[in-house]
């Protein structure tokens, strides 16, 4: 009954709206408090109706969804063997699998979303993003102004934390090299000795039966300069890491990482490396094909001098010429 003719009504309208305002400083101080005291305490929470791979326990702890981890662990499967987050997104919307959200069409930045949380590995970090103004309610990333804690073990692990801090270092080498393409093998692995530039791949005689793609240095005619490094062929690249693979001197060790890597993979890439172990065994070590999943498992990046020789760095940091 406020009559906002008058300038009591106006002045009424205005008392309530300070109440109003000051009783919604108070909720908001409570809950903000109540959250951080939670994150203190090292309690980690998601919101699993949109958070893939696990469900909410008992107590409101994080349980493993067994159908939703198998599509965490492809996701980083894939990711690892050399596909892009797009490409990983694009596979998964043809398989029709569900994304976090419940939607059938996959994007990449989801994609990352998945590759990049630490929940994956069983630890959390709390606090990443914090209420700036009350009123708003707008979330904002947190730069330092609240204190954030990390906590280890927090919950059961889909991923494997040394599968997890790979990915990690994966990631950050494609955030280095310019113009990755995660549709080729070779993308962001071969490196130019004489000028530092990752190398690219080029298509020769694209429109007639003499096609084939050579990689070369990104560098060799751009930025008015000039990389007088050597092209490669696909088949010289794939040769050199089957001599490689050869010449490894502890096979037995060389077994024993190739299963603890086949334990962390799913699907197609787990059964191409299980038939190049089954190779390496009954062939006592002698390789005579080149296979991409054994070259995604072990290869970090290669190094080419300038007449076209190759320096391979494995992903244990091992070092060795082709």
């Amino acid at each position: 009954n406020i009559r906002t003719f008058d300038a009591r009504g106006e002045l009424l309208i205005s008392i309530m709206s300070s109440l109003a305002q000051e009783e919604s400083r108070s909720i908001s101080q409570n809950v903000t408090w109540g959250q951080r005291k939670r994150f203190a305490d090292g309690r980690a929470t998601v919101p699993f109706s949109r958070f893939l791979g696990y469900d909410r326990g008992e107590n409101g702890e994080l349980v493993i969804n067994p159908e939703e981890a198998e599509t965490v662990r492809l996701i980083y499967g894939e990711f690892l063997s050399g596909l892009s987050y797009t490409a990983i997104a694009k596979k998964l919307t043809g398989l029709g699998v569900m994304t976090p959200a419940g939607g059938r069409i996959w994007r990449a930045g989801t994609v990352g979303s998945i590759l990049t949380n630490e929940k994956y590995k069983g630890c959390a970090l709390l606090q990443k993003s914090y209420t700036a103004d009350y009123l708003t309610k707008k979330l904002v990333p947190n730069d330092g102004a609240v204190p954030q804690y990390y906590v280890e073990d927090s919950h059961p692990a889909v991923i494997d934390p040394a599968v997890f801090d790979r990915v990690q270092e994966r990631i950050g080498k494609r955030r280095e090299t310019e113009g990755f393409s995660g549709k080729m093998i070779f993308s962001s692995r071969l490196r130019c000795g004489c000028c530092g530039a990752w190398y690219g791949p080029k298509v020769w005689h694209s429109t007639d039966r003499y096609r084939r793609i050579v990689w070369q240095c990104n560098a060799r005619y751009g930025d008015g300069r000039r990389c007088a490094s050597k092209r490669l062929t696909e088949a010289e690249i794939k040769s050199a890491f089957v001599r490689v693979v050869n010449r490894l001197a502890d096979r037995d060790a060389l077994l024993s990482d190739l299963r603890e890597i086949r334990d962390a993979l799913t699907g197609d890439e787990k059964r191409e490396l299980d038939r190049f172990i089954g190779t390496v065994e009954e062939a006592d070590g002698a390789v005579t094909e080149f296979d991409e999943a054994m070259w995604s498992a072990l290869v970090d990046f290669v190094t080419v001098d300038g007449q076209g020789g190759m320096t391979f760095t494995l992903e244990d940091g091992t070092e060795t010429g082709a």
